[in-house]
C-alpha cells in the first residue's frame, strides 16, 4: 500500500486505510462520510458532525473515495489534523458502496466501544443534537436496529412525512423509505450487512435495508433529529430512477425470499392486517390477514379512534381496506370445514364489484360447497344473513352520508345497496345456523352509527402535521402487496415457519369419478405422511363429501367463478390451449387463489397450466398427475396427455396411472427423470376385517345365474351400447344373467331415446348412480362378475375395488387395463378394436363363465390375491421420496415398503421398489413393450 505523499503524512488522522494504531481512540459514534468531487460542500457535512452535542464520543471518518479533485484531499486532510476525533482515509476509487464499507471496516476495528455507525453524505447535513437524540432513542428500544429520519430538503425545498410505523412490506413492495442518512446499530454491522459494492447506478441504500430485513432487523422513524437533505434539479437518485426497472430486478433475484408470497403476507398479518372482523357478541375487533393465526385484538372504542386517525392523516395511521362482521361461533364453523380462508377471499374479491357481500349458511349432509349470488332488481334476500363483508370505501362513504336511509336498506328483503350473496352449503348443525342475539346487520349498523357519533369526527378534515405526504395510505398496503406479487386478491393464508409442506390438489370438479378418487387417496397418502393438503375446484363450485375423507384437507377452496375448464385461442396438435397473457387465463385471479402452496398436483385441469410457469418461477413444485389418453369421436387419440407435452417444461415431475401411459410419455419427448408411474389402487378404503367378512360370505355355494354388474356413466366411453346388445343376445338366447346396471342415465339422441327406457325393454332396471363406499362395497360383494367394455380407459379404479372383493372383472383391453388384469387369472380380457367383435366376446365369455362355477371361483380368488397387493401407501413411495429430494427439511419421514415380486416372477404391476431414487421408474424395469394407445 502508497504511503501518502502529502503534508501531514505522519499525523494518526490522515492515512491511506492504515487501519489501527498504537493508540486506543474511543467512539460511541463514527459519522461515516463519503466523499467524491464534494470538495466545497464537504466542509459543511463536517462541520454540521463536529457540531454535535452529546455525551459521549462521535468520530468523524472522511472515506475520499479516489476523488480527482486535490481539493478533497486538501479540506479531508485540514479537518484531520485540526481535530483528534475526524479521520480522512483515501482509497482507489469504487463508489458509493465501497467508500462507505471502507469507513465501516476502519470503524469496526478502531473503536473498540463503538455502538452505532451513522452515514452522512457529503452534500448532507444534520442538527447539533442528532446523535444525542437518536442514540437515546435506539437504547431506549431494543428491538430497533436503526433510525431512519423525515425527509427536510433544501435547495429544491420539499418536507416529506416519514412518521408512519415501519413497515417491511412497504419498504419492500414500494420504495426506499429509509434514507441513508440514518444511525445503524453495531450489531447490524458485526452481523455483515454491508453495501454491495457491484451497485453502482444507485439504490444501494434499498438493498442495504433489505440485507438488513433478510437477517431479522428491523427499522424505525424519529420525526425530530434534524437531517437536512440537499435537493439539486440533478443528482445521482435521479439518474438511478432511469435505470429502476433494471436495478429492481437486481434487488429481486438477490432477495428472492423477502418478495415471496410468504413473506410479504407475514408481513401484512403483523403491520397491516387486511381484515378487520366485528363479534356480534364482543366489544372486541379482531385484525388479521390470516384467521387462523395469533393476531391482534383492540378495543371497540380504540379501534374508533384508529379510523379517525387513519381519515386525518392516512399515510401515518391506518385501518383494514376490508371489514367484516361475522359472529366467532359462525367464523370457528367455517374454519372447522377448512371453508374459512377461501369464504374471506371471495367476499375479498366480491366486495370490489358490490357495495355488500352476504354470507348465509345452509345445511347439507353430502355437499360442501358455496353459491355465489347477485341480487338482481326485484330480487330478495332469501334468509337473514350471519355475516357481511364490505370495503373500507364504501364504509367511508356510508359515515360520510349525512343520512342513512340507503345502508339501513340491509335490514329489507330487498336492499337498495348492490349486494352478492355467498350461501355456504355444509353439514352445520343447527348451532351453527341460528343466528345471534345481536344480527350481523344490526352489528353493522351499529358500527356505522358509533363512527358517525365519535367525538374523534371532530377536525377529522384537517392535517395534523404540516409536513407533505410521501407513503401511501396505510389501508393501501394491500395493493402494493398485490402488484408485487402479479395476483389479486391473494389468499390470505399464511404460512408456518419451518412448518409441514403445503401441497394443493387441483381438480375441475369434485364429485366420484376416477380421477377425483385418485386424487383424495393421494390427498390420503400425503396427509399421513404430515403434509397439509388443500383442495382446489375450479368448475362448480361443490364437493360431493366422502365421509371417508373427513379430515383429509385442511381446507376446501372453490373458485366459485365463470372459469372455462378447456380451450384458449392457441393450439398444439390439435387442442385448444390458453397462455398466461390470454385474458381467459385469469392469471392475477389463478395466481392469487394458489397463493401460499408449495406443490401443486394438478388433475386435469386444463386451464391453470397457463400460469403454472409463474408459480414454478416463485419456487412452487409442479406435479402433473395424467390419468387416461381419451379418443375423438373419430376414434384419434386427445386429451390431457397432449397437454402434457404442450407444457412439458414447466412440470417438475409427471406422475402416471399406467407404465404404458409412461412408455407413451417418453416416446413423445417428455424427459424419464420426470416420469414417475403410481399404479392405481382402489378408491376408497377398506377395513382389512370388512374385506374378510365380505370375501367370507363370497366362498359360500352361490346359486341362481350368474350375478352381471356394472357401475358407471352410461356412455359411449364406457361401451353402454355393447352391454345392452349382450344383454339383449343372451336373452333371446335364452341365458339366465342377473343383471345390475348403476350409473346416470344420460340421453343419447343417436341411440333412440334414454338408456333407462331401453334397458327396460329387456327387463333390466338401471339404478342410480351409487357412491357410499359400504353400498359399493355390497355392490361388488353381490355380484360375480364386473363387466367394463370401454372404448378407452386408463388404469380403472373400479376393476381393482371388484378385484378386491372377489368380483371378476371382464373388460376391453384399452389403456391401462392389461397392466390390471392377467387374462383368465384374476380377470378376462375382451377385444377392442370393433364393437361387434366386443359385443360377441362379452356374449360368450357371459354364457361361458356361468356355465363353469369352478373357473369362476379360481378366478375369483386370484382376483382378491391380486388386489390386496396393491395399496395407495405403498403406490405412492416414489412420489413421497421425490418430495422428501426437494424439500428435505419439509418432508423427514417417509414410511418405507418393501415391494414383493410376484411369485410368477412377474414386475409389470409392481411399483419402484423402497431404495430406488424419486427418477427410477418402475415402467422401466418391467422390460415389457407395449402399445401407445
Amino acid at each position: 500500500m502508497l504511503r501518502p505523499t502529502e503534508p501531514g503524512q505522519d499525523h494518526p488522522n490522515v492515512r491511506y486505510a492504515r487501519f489501527g494504531s498504537s493508540e486506543k481512540p474511543s467512539a460511541t459514534i463514527a459519522i461515516l462520510i463519503p466523499v467524491f468531487k464534494h470538495s466545497v460542500l464537504l466542509s459543511e457535512a463536517v462541520d454540521s458532525a463536529l457540531s454535535q452535542e452529546a455525551p459521549f464520543n462521535v468520530a468523524v471518518v472522511i472515506v475520499d473515495d479516489g476523488c480527482p479533485y486535490p481539493e478533497t484531499a486538501q479540506v479531508g486532510q485540514a479537518y484531520a489534523l485540526a481535530h483528534d476525533n475526524v479521520y480522512y482515509l483515501r482509497k482507489p476509487n469504487g463508489g458509493l458502496s465501497s467508500a462507505r464499507n471502507y469507513g465501516i471496516e476502519f470503524s469496526l476495528r478502531t473503536f473498540s466501544d463503538l455502538e452505532a455507525v451513522y452515514f452522512l453524505d457529503a452534500d448532507n447535513r444534520i442538527t447539533s443534537s442528532a446523535m444525542r437524540v437518536l442514540l437515546e432513542y435506539m437504547r431506549a428500544n431494543k428491538g430497533i436496529d436503526w433510525i431512519y429520519p423525515n425527509i427536510d430538503k433544501f435547495g429544491i425545498e420539499w418536507n416529506g412525512n416519514y412518521t408512519a410505523q415501519y413497515s417491511r412490506l412497504l419498504h419492500v413492495t414500494f420504495d426506499n423509505i429509509c434514507e441513508a442518512g440514518s444511525l445503524v446499530s453495531r450489531s447490524m454491522l458485526d452481523a455483515g450487512v454491508r453495501f454491495d459494492e457491484t451497485m453502482k447506478s444507485g439504490f444501494e441504500d434499498w438493498e442495504f435495508w433489505l440485507q438488513a430485513i433478510s437477517l431479522g432487523f428491523k427499522g424505525a422513524n424519529h420525526p425530530f433529529f434534524g437531517f437536512e437533505y440537499r435537493q439539486r434539479a440533478e443528482s445521482m437518485l435521479r439518474d438511478s430512477n432511469r435505470r429502476r426497472e433494471s436495478i429492481l430486478g437486481y434487488i429481486r433475484t438477490k432477495h428472492k425470499k423477502l418478495f415471496s408470497a410468504d413473506t410479504l403476507l407475514r408481513w401484512e398479518h403483523e403491520e397491516t392486517p387486511r381484515y378487520v372482523a366485528f363479534g356480534t357478541d364482543s366489544y372486541l375487533v379482531d385484525l388479521f390477514t390470516d384467521p387462523v393465526v395469533p393476531h391482534e385484538k383492540r378495543g371497540f372504542e380504540e379501534f374508533v379512534k384508529m379510523f379517525w386517525a387513519a381519515q386525518t392523516e392516512p399515510e401515518t395511521f391506518g385501518v383494514p381496506p376490508f371489514w367484516l362482521w361475522m359472529s366467532p361461533a359462525h367464523r370457528d364453523a367455517l374454519k372447522g370445514f377448512g371453508l374459512l380462508h377461501n369464504i374471506l377471499w371471495l367476499g375479498e374479491r366480491l366486495s370490489q364489484s358490490h357495495h355488500f357481500v352476504a354470507i348465509r349458511f345452509e345445511s347439507d349432509k353430502d355437499k360442501l360447497g358455496v353459491e355465489v349470488e347477485t341480487l338482481e332488481e326485484g330480487k330478495e334476500l332469501a334468509k337473514r344473513p350471519l355475516g357481511w363483508i364490505c370495503s373500507l370505501g364504501i364504509l367511508q362513504q356510508c359515515v360520510a352520508d349525512k343520512s342513512d336511509d340507503w345502508v339501513r336498506t340491509l335490514r329489507k328483503p330487498q336492499p337498495s345497496p348492490k349486494i352478492a350473496e355467498i350461501v355456504v352449503r355444509g353439514p352445520f348443525s343447527a348451532e351453527d345456523i341460528q343466528g345471534t342475539a345481536l344480527s350481523s346487520t344490526n352489528s353493522l349498523l351499529a358500527t356505522l352509527g358509533a363512527l358517525r357519533d365519535s367525538g374523534y369526527k371532530t377536525g377529522a378534515d384537517k392535517r395534523w402535521i404540516w409536513r407533505s405526504a410521501y407513503f401511501p395510505d396505510r389501508s393501501k398496503y394491500y395493493e402494493f402487496l398485490r402488484h408485487s406479487l402479479g395476483a389479486s386478491p391473494i389468499m390470505p393464508r399464511l404460512a408456518t415457519e419451518g412448518g409441514p409442506l403445503r401441497v394443493g390438489l387441483l381438480l375441475p370438479i369434485a364429485t366420484f369419478g376416477g380421477v377425483e378418487k385418485v386424487a383424495y387417496a393421494t390427498a390420503r397418502v400425503l396427509k399421513n405422511a404430515g403434509c397439509e393438503v388443500h383442495l382446489f375446484v375450479f368448475g362448480k363450485p361443490v364437493y360431493n363429501r366422502i365421509p371417508d375423507n373427513d379430515g383429509i384437507f385442511d381446507s376446501i377452496n372453490f373458485l366459485a367463478d365463470d372459469y372455462p375448464l378447456w380451450g384458449g385461442p392457441n393450439m398444439f396438435s390439435g387442442h385448444d390451449i390458453l397462455m398466461g397473457h390470454d385474458e381467459n387465463a385469469r392469471s392475477e385471479e389463478i395466481l392469487g387463489f394458489l397463493s401460499g402452496l408449495d406443490v401443486i398436483v394438478n388433475n386435469q385441469l386444463a386451464p391453470a397450466n397457463a400460469v403454472f410457469g409463474e408459480l414454478r418461477r416463485r419456487g412452487v413444485k409442479i406435479v402433473n398427475y395424467v390419468h387416461v389418453l381419451d379418443a375423438s369421436e373419430m376414434g384419434r387419440a386427445a386429451g390431457h396427455p397432449y397437454l402434457t407435452l404442450a407444457y412439458e417444461h414447466i412440470y417438475d415431475s409427471v406422475l402416471t396411472c399406467s407404465r404404458d401411459m409412461a412408455e407413451w410419455l417418453h416416446g413423445m419427448g417428455v424427459p424419464s427423470a420426470k416420469l414417475l408411474h403410481i399404479p392405481n389402487a382402489a378408491g376408497y378404503p377398506m377395513s382389512p376385517e370388512d374385506v374378510k367378512r365380505l370375501t367370507a360370505a363370497r366362498r359360500q355355494d352361490r346359486e341362481g345365474p350368474l350375478k352381471a354388474l356394472f357401475l358407471g356413466r352410461l356412455d359411449r366411453q364406457k361401451g353402454i351400447e355393447r352391454i345392452f346388445a349382450a344383454a339383449r343376445t343372451l336373452k333371446r338366447n335364452g341365458v339366465a344373467i342377473d343383471w345390475r346396471i348403476v350409473g346416470s342415465d344420460v340421453m343419447d339422441s343417436g341411440a333412440g331415446g334414454s338408456w333407462k327406457d331401453r334397458f327396460a325393454d329387456v327387463g333390466i332396471r338401471v339404478e342410480a348412480p351409487v357412491y357410499d363406499s359400504r353400498r359399493l362395497s355390497k355392490l361388488f360383494a353381490w355380484a360375480d362378475v364386473f363387466v367394463l367394455p370401454s372404448r378407452w380407459e386408463g388404469a380403472p379404479l373400479s376393476i381393482i375395488e371388484a378385484q378386491r372383493l372377489g368380483c371378476v372383472p371382464i373388460a376391453t383391453n384399452v389403456g391401462a387395463v392389461s397392466e390390471l388384469i392377467d387374462h383368465k387369472v384374476d380377470g378376462i380380457l375382451l377385444r377392442s378394436d370393433d364393437d361387434g367383435v366386443a359385443t360377441h366376446d362379452l356374449t360368450h365369455v357371459l354364457e361361458a363363465i356361468g356355465k363353469s362355477p369352478n373357473a369362476l371361483k379360481k378366478l375369483s380368488e386370484r382376483a382378491i390375491a391380486r388386489a390386496n397387493d396393491r395399496n395407495w401407501d405403498k403406490n405412492l413411495q416414489p412420489f413421497l421420496r421425490q418430495l422428501h429430494t426437494w424439500f428435505p427439511e419439509r418432508l423427514q419421514t417417509i414410511r418405507r415398503t418393501k415391494v414383493a415380486v410376484a411369485s410368477s416372477g412377474k414386475t409389470a404391476n409392481a411399483p419402484a421398489a423402497s431404495g430406488d431414487t424419486g427418477s427410477d421408474l418402475a415402467w422401466r424395469q418391467s422390460g415389457r413393450q407395449t402399445t401407445a394407445r
